[in-house]
């Protein structure tokens, strides 16, 4: 299983239609706090091995992750899936590609 990366476009349409039970921030909280995906949360990515347990219950369910430039929600994607996660995506090219407003 892969993760599914997704451009801009296709993430917004996704997060209209409210397709995706959880959106991860990799960003620090610096950068989150300066703007977001709406109903993001965020989990550094240096914290997401410690705080998977928190997000167990998404495993079967859409979940988004973001950073800034699209590397490390790949890596990231890929860790969660090896935890059981099914339905991964990634936002390419990150927000440095992402031209929708941020919350």
């Amino acid at each position: 299983m892969a993760v599914n990366t997704i451009t801009a476009n296709q993430a917004q349409r996704m997060l209209d239609g409210n397709q995706f039970s959880l959106i991860i921030d990799l960003r620090d909280y610096y950068d989150y706090a300066r703007g977001h995906l709406p109903n993001a949360i965020n989990i550094p990515t240096n914290q997401v091995v410690d705080r998977i347990n928190q997000i167990q219950q998404y495993r079967n369910r859409n979940v988004l992750l973001y950073c800034q430039y699209g590397v490390q929600s790949v890596s990231v994607g890929k860790v969660l899936i090896l935890n059981g996660f099914r339905r991964v995506y990634s936002l390419d090219g990150g927000l440095d590609h992402y031209n929708y407003p941020l919350y």
